[in-house]
């Protein structure tokens, strides 16, 4: 299993609360598309490698996305090389893990999926049919994850 890297080409607005995103790899080897996905619950985290809280949660979210109740996507809001440094390159699924990199404007991103204020960490939970279901603002921990996967699943 390969942590793939992927970068954000692409975030249409919302059709009907379903987000779709259009991610090109980092590597540069292809595309993806999250509604092309086969349909599974999805947690999108949103963080950053110098804010505490998002680093302390990640090994949390990789361990339960592994678990197999939910796809976990990662949205780095920095640089690909802070990224790049900071991700571990360690092997996964794509379809269990997409990592990504914001883009150029994370605060509209971030509005898109409800997070006004910016802060940081944030979550989304999508269900199978890639509505969302279930939002945090601040560090998961296993009751948000518990409390929010039967809503979503």
């Amino acid at each position: 299993m390969a942590w793939l890297l992927l970068t954000l080409a692409a975030l249409p607005a919302f059709a009907a609360g379903r987000p779709d995103f259009t991610l090109a790899r980092l590597d540069g080897s292809g595309f993806a598309r999250l509604a092309e996905l086969p349909p599974r619950p999805t947690l999108i985290n949103f963080w950053r490698a110098d804010c505490p809280p998002c680093v302390r949660e990640l090994p949390l979210l990789l361990a339960a996305a592994e678990e197999g109740r939910f796809r976990l996507v990662t949205v780095a809001l920095q640089s690909r090389s802070e990224t790049r440094v900071f991700w571990p390159q360690t092997p996964g699924q794509p379809e269990i893990h997409l990592a990504l990199l914001a883009p150029a404007n994370p605060a509209g991103l971030l509005r898109r999926f409800g997070n006004r204020s910016g802060a940081l960490p944030y979550s989304v939970m999508l269900d199978v049919a890639g509505h969302r279901c279930a939002r945090h603002s601040g560090e998961v921990d296993q009751a948000w994850l518990e409390q929010s996967l039967p809503q979503c699943e």
